[in-house]
């Protein structure tokens, strides 16, 4: 029988020991583009009965970064690559990048009353209901 804890430590200890050397160009390029592509940050929906809420979750930006423009009845929430990354970094698995997010938004939805806040690194989209689509909720009783 073997040693878990020991089996584990040797495991570990071997895999640590590539993450302090020199990463190879080619690898660095990949990660890079890889990171560009998947750098859209994740969305909550959230409907009441007087308004659609959007939390896009965006940490390490400021509120003057976010760019919100509505063209048609689309919603584009987009913010500009800063690469203001100054120093000798040794290892950096966290760059602030730019993303773009698009939302097609319905008939219920009132686009000249949008509203934006941008608070502890998630931005909060209020997207008030036009009237007469208010959602009316009305209790069912179980037997």
């Amino acid at each position: 029988m073997y040693n878990r804890k020991a089996y584990y430590n040797n495991c570990t200890s071997k895999a640590n020991r590539f993450g302090t050397q020199v990463e190879h160009p080619m690898k660095k390029m990949w990660k890079e583009k890889m990171n560009a592509q998947l750098n859209t940050p994740p969305v909550n929906v959230r409907e009441t009965d007087n308004s659609y809420e959007l939390y896009l979750f965006a940490p390490g930006y400021e509120k003057s970064d976010f760019v919100i423009a509505l063209t048609d009845k689309v919603l584009n929430i987009s913010v500009e690559d800063k690469h203001e990354m100054e120093g000798n970094w040794k290892r950096q698995e966290y760059t602030p990048e730019g993303f773009i997010r698009q939302f097609e938004l319905n008939e219920k939805t009132d686009s000249t009353a949008i509203a934006a806040t941008y608070k502890n690194g998630v931005l909060i989209l209020s997207l008030p209901k036009l009237a007469g689509f208010e959602t009316e909720r009305h209790e069912i009783e179980v037997d």
